[in-house]
């Protein structure tokens, strides 16, 4: 109940903040309780990033030479670190109240075929081959290269609160450079 509650007090808080104001405006200056918020999931958030990036990291694959050749290009410092997992679904959280803040965030749509955890990349077994997907992917990995997997996220989670998924700055990087790569 207790989870619910803080769940609640979240999307309620992100609502009232966001209302009309530039989302801009409110990235570059958030306001205390929804940090708070979002640092109260953060210990719950990175266990299941790390998770995730261990078991791409174990059971993935090596990057294909042309794919290589790709991250390169987009400037990842260690290319050879990167693990690309394929698997039929992507992974959700099982801890019941970060699930919640991932449905709320639009993060568990059917029609995402990718996602970054660090070095450890996830494609849906149905994406397998889509280049421009795994080039927006590993954008993500230089990203979280850049910052560190830690401030990556952080980061991630407050402008996924802020601006939405599509919006994000992040994720705009990466859907706007991607193509570049190929």
């Amino acid at each position: 109940m207790k989870t619910v509650s803080k769940s609640i007090m979240l999307a309620v808080s992100i609502f009232s903040v966001l209302g009309c104001k530039d989302k801009s405006e409110v990235y570059s200056n958030p306001p205390v309780h929804l940090v708070e918020q979002i640092d109260a999931y953060f210990p719950l958030s990175i266990k299941y990033v790390r998770n995730n990036e261990n078991i791409a990291l174990s059971q993935g694959e090596s990057l294909l030479p042309q794919y290589l050749e790709i991250a390169r290009k987009i400037g990842i410092k260690h290319p050879e670190k990167v693990r690309v997992y394929y698997a039929d679904k992507l992974p959700l959280p099982k801890n019941e109240s970060l699930l919640f803040q991932m449905q709320r965030l639009g993060l568990d749509s059917p029609y995402f075929t990718g996602t970054t955890f660090g070095y450890g990349i996830w494609i849906s077994t149905k994406a397998k081959g889509d280049k421009l997907l795994l080039s927006h992917e590993l954008i993500h990995v230089k990203q979280a290269e850049e910052l560190g997997l830690d401030e990556f996220t952080k980061k991630y989670l407050l402008q996924l609160a802020i601006f939405g998924y599509r919006e994000s700055p992040i994720e705009l990087e990466a859907y706007e450079k991607a193509a570049n790569y190929l």
